[in-house]
């Protein structure tokens, strides 16, 4: 479970750049999260995800790990980090920064990795899953993966 105050102590101490996302401007995006990847309103979002998500095997690592074999460094994302599904706190920020920033916070059980086109998701669950979805090619889901 995060607290704001971890959040703002690791942007602080690693002196990143991300840009906070608040307001009617985090509304308007976490709107698009739930029209393009979501269905209902869940728990955790990962349980009702509209495609049939391709799980990445990090071969029982923290996927942590395995993100910047998956994601290049320079790719800017936005970075939700979901708070059991009552508060998000959205960043907007390159992906190498976004990995310093998972690897220096403590008490992230998941969060959500999006493109600025809408188009992609990733998720690390709290399970220590790592989904992937891209509206272009996965398939519907029927919830049942």
């Amino acid at each position: 479970m995060f607290d704001y105050e971890e959040i703002d102590r690791t942007v602080r101490d690693n002196n990143l750049p991300l840009q906070k996302i608040e307001g009617n401007e985090k509304d308007a995006l976490l709107q698009r999260l739930y029209d393009g990847f979501i269905d209902g309103n869940p728990r955790a979002l990962w349980e009702s995800l509209r495609y049939v998500p391709h799980r990445i095997d990090c071969h029982m690592d923290d996927p942590y790990w395995h993100l910047p074999d998956i994601i290049d460094k320079d790719v800017v994302l936005y970075f939700i980090i979901d708070y059991w599904n009552t508060d998000f706190v959205v960043f907007k920020g390159r992906m190498e920064d976004i990995h310093t920033f998972i690897g220096d916070c403590d008490g992230l059980d998941e969060f959500y990795l999006m493109t600025p086109d809408y188009q992609e998701l990733y998720s690390i669950t709290d399970h220590d899953d790592l989904y992937y979805i891209n509206v272009n090619k996965n398939k519907p889901s029927t919830l049942n993966y």
